[in-house]
């Protein structure tokens, strides 16, 4: 199945993507956004470059001028967007999905993703098969090879990111770019640093050799090599780079829900803040700033309230860190260096930071359906304090909670749900499947 979302396009790469498909999507970004100058650029999916190849002579035959990084975080392509006032942007990659799938991300001229409405209208125009006539000029396709150094030139401008301090430390880091688009430039940022930089899955090849989706499950062997080498900690990020994850200096994966949480402890050294986040993000974050704004899940939703309450720092508990400051997208580099700054002020290990943070546990859960869920129906299942029907349906106490909604991304519903204690939590996801069955 094709999936549209906010995010954009996804689908199996072999099935669903074809140059005619492409051309559609390409004809219909082009119309709705006014694009005639675009930068592009890839993880390391194996059907990338194919892809990649398709939109560029898509965009060409329109007229259109492109720049292409070739293989690129999705953060990177944010920045080149609204550095160099490109007219939109094309990420080619599926995120956090198998190797099977590929996609589209679509940027507007600031850097940031279509807003849902012009998604919308980007899909509308596409469904009415609008396609555009060829261009009497073709567009001029170059090369664009300076996009990492100026992306770590920006994170490393940043304020609150102390770069004289952390390379001082010169403190050792294990890096797992699950060979996708932070394979190089995650390294040169620490190398920039000053870090002793050892790297696994770090080839930018597209395979695979762990579940691409950076949970803390999925990073035995990032684990391994910190113990093995002493590291003071390990890095991991998705394929396309925006998510961060990372194992403490004992070699334990904390979970991605700490990346944001340590990022804003070192924010708010620097400035005091509330913080932007999804529906989904931990309590954590409760005890450290003063209110923590919730939206809808979903970088766009996330960045649309930033603006709106102009607050400089939010992001998303799946790794998601987004500093306004660097650009208005979650971005592995900022994490990273927020985190190194952290340890760098505060002469502290990574477990020595996790000890002072106020301990919750969140269990991630899923149901594949085949037919549509009522979540209205489901406002019987729990007594509870408060009731948020924002994005999906979550069950709010002082001390625990529980969301259920359906995926943008895939035919499944996510359940998240956190408490004091794992058998809080547990009970809370089985309460809701026994309801369900």
């Amino acid at each position: 199945m094709l999936i549209r979302s906010a995010s954009g396009l996804r689908g199996i790469a072999e099935e669903h993507f074809t140059p005619e498909l492409i051309d559609k999507y390409i004809s219909a970004f082009i119309s709705t956004q006014n694009v005639k100058s675009c930068v592009i650029g890839r993880d390391g999916r194996h059907s990338g470059k194919q892809i990649t190849q398709w939109v560029t002579n898509a965009l060409q035959k329109n007229g259109v001028n492109v720049d292409n990084c070739d293989l690129a975080t999705t953060p990177t392509m944010q920045i080149m967007t609204e550095k160099d006032n490109y007219d939109g942007g094309i990420v080619i990659t599926a995120s956090h999905n198998p190797s099977e799938y590929n996609g589209l991300k679509f940027l507007q001229t600031d850097g940031t993703f279509l807003s849902p409405e012009q998604c919308e209208d980007l899909f509308k125009a596409v469904d009415q098969n609008i396609l555009l006539d060829s261009a009497d000029l073709l567009g001029v396709v170059e090369e664009y090879k300076a996009a990492n150094d100026e992306h770590i030139h920006r994170v490393l401008a940043a304020k609150c990111i102390d770069v004289e301090n952390i390379r001082k430390k010169k403190f050792k880091v294990v890096i797992d770019a699950v060979n996708g688009a932070g394979s190089f430039i995650l390294p040169m940022l620490c190398k920039g640093l000053g870090c002793d930089v050892i790297t696994i899955n770090c080839d930018g090849n597209g395979n695979f050799n762990r579940v691409p989706e950076p949970l803390a499950e999925n990073l035995g062997s990032l684990e391994q090599k910190v113990l093995e080498v002493g590291a003071d900690v390990g890095f991991a990020t998705d394929p396309d780079g925006d998510r961060l994850s990372v194992v403490s200096n004992k070699g334990q994966a904390i979970g991605e829900e700490y990346s944001l949480v340590l990022a804003v402890k070192n924010f708010i050294n620097y400035q005091k803040s509330n913080v932007v986040t999804n529906l989904s993000t931990s309590m954590m974050l409760n005890n450290i700033v003063a209110e923590t704004i919730r939206t809808k899940i979903g970088e766009a939703h996330v960045v649309q309230q930033m603006n709106k309450l102009n607050i400089p720092i939010g992001g998303e508990g799946n790794g998601g860190v987004i500093l306004k400051e660097v650009h208005l997208g979650r971005d592995s580099l900022v994490a990273v260096s927020m985190i190194l700054s952290l340890l760098s002020s505060s002469n502290k290990s990574i477990s020595e930071e996790i000890k002072e943070i106020p301990k919750y546990i969140m269990i991630k859960d899923m149901i594949r359906v085949d037919s549509k869920v009522d979540f209205d129906s489901l406002e019987s299942v729990f007594d509870c304090d408060e009731i948020n029907k924002l994005d999906g349906i979550k069950f709010i106490w002082p001390d625990k909670w529980i969301h259920i909604r359906k995926s943008n991304t895939e035919p499944i519903i996510r359940i998240f749900a956190e408490a004091s204690t794992l058998e809080e939590v547990e009970d809370l996801i089985n309460t809701l499947k026994n309801y369900l069955k």
